[in-house]
């Protein structure tokens, strides 16, 4: 299934685009998710924790950079994960491109092309879709706090305090993760792609 988020950052193109190359910080900004090891500059092992329904699950894998277009501003991402209890996988494939927006403020649209096994493909993607907005909005709210701090080091304190929570239901970025992973969000199920054990 196909999931298309997008959010709006109060900040210039370049600067969202420039920080979104930090992965590692990044992913500090998606709810749930965590960086296990930097396999190399474009590939990442690590887990995200998310609440799918009454379903709990902590999914593993790898996730990997597939390309970075710097004049087009265009960040994809691919890559598999697995719940380690065996309770469901996803493998995902997502694309977040950086548009200007009014007011030199961002906007960032992230399309997840998504496949789900097991018991998390019960949930539809109404479900999935409202889901995936929330955890985009907070993804945002979280970076936009970053790059502020960024320009200015007196809202460090402020940014720092933003950290991302626990996903409460799988969603786009969380998918990608996100994503860019909810993945850009090298978002999140997704987020965490190919498993190579």
């Amino acid at each position: 299934m196909q999931i298309d988020t997008e959010f709006t950052v109060a900040a210039p193109q370049g600067k969202v685009w420039n920080y979104l190359q930090r992965t590692e910080e990044v992913v500090e900004c998606i709810p749930g998710a965590e960086i296990d090891e930097k396999i190399s500059d474009d590939e990442y092992k690590g887990h995200v924790t998310v609440k799918v329904g009454p379903l709990s699950l902590t999914l593993e894998g790898l996730a990997e950079i597939t390309e970075r277009n710097h004049d087009q501003m265009i960040l994809a991402i691919t890559g598999k994960a697995k719940d380690k209890r065996g309770r469901g996988a996803t493998d995902a494939t997502v694309t977040a491109q950086v548009h200007p927006a009014p007011d030199n403020s961002t906007r960032v649209a992230i399309v997840s092309d998504l496949r789900v096994s097991g018991k998390i493909a019960q949930f539809g993607r109404g479900v999935m879709k409202d889901v995936a907005q929330r955890i985009a909005e907070e993804f945002a709210r979280n970076l936009e706090a970053r790059i502020a701090a960024d320009s200015d080091p007196s809202l460090a304190t402020a940014a720092a305090g933003s950290g991302a929570k626990p996903a409460e239901a799988i969603g786009g970025i969380g998918l990608v993760v996100g994503a860019l992973t909810r993945s850009v969000g090298r978002g999140v199920p997704g987020l965490f792609g190919r498993d190579k054990s």
